[in-house]
C-alpha cells in the first residue's frame, strides 16, 4: 500500500518532545506556514483532453508532454481531484485542461 494513503493528517506533541527535538536539532524555533487554498472552479467549463493513465504514467510526465513543463503537474493532479500517482489506476480516465493558463488564472486569484 503507498505510503500516500497511510499518512495521518494531524499529530500530537508534548511540550516535552518538543523541547528535545529543537534542541537534538540544534534550533530555536518552527515555523508553521499555512496551506494555499484554491477558489473553487467548474471542470465543465474547460475544454479538456481525456488520457488513459497507462504503464509508466507520472504526473509530471503528462504535464511534461500536454503541457511543455514537468511543474504543471499539479494543475493535472487538481483537476482530476487526485493529487498523487498512487490516486491513479491503470485504464483511469485522466482530464487534462487544455487552458492551463486560464485554469491557473481562476483558481488563484
Amino acid at each position: 500500500m503507498p505510503i500516500y494513503t497511510t499518512r495521518q493528517n494531524t499529530i500530537t506533541i508534548n511540550k516535552e518532545q518538543l523541547e528535545d527535538f529543537l534542541r537534538q536539532r540544534g534550533l530555536e524555533k518552527i515555523v508553521l506556514y499555512n496551506n494555499y487554498t484554491f477558489n473553487n472552479y467548474d471542470q465543465e467549463s474547460y475544454t479538456f483532453i481525456e488520457h488513459v493513465w497507462s504503464h509508466g504514467d507520472k504526473l509530471y510526465k503528462l504535464a511534461h508532454h500536454y503541457y511543455g513543463n514537468s511543474g504543471f503537474f499539479w494543475i493535472i493532479a487538481m483537476f482530476n481531484n487526485k493529487p498523487t500517482d498512487a490516486d491513479y489506476n491503470y485504464g483511469d480516465v485522466i482530464l487534462i485542461p487544455e487552458d492551463s493558463r486560464g485554469f491557473v488564472r481562476e483558481v488563484t486569484r
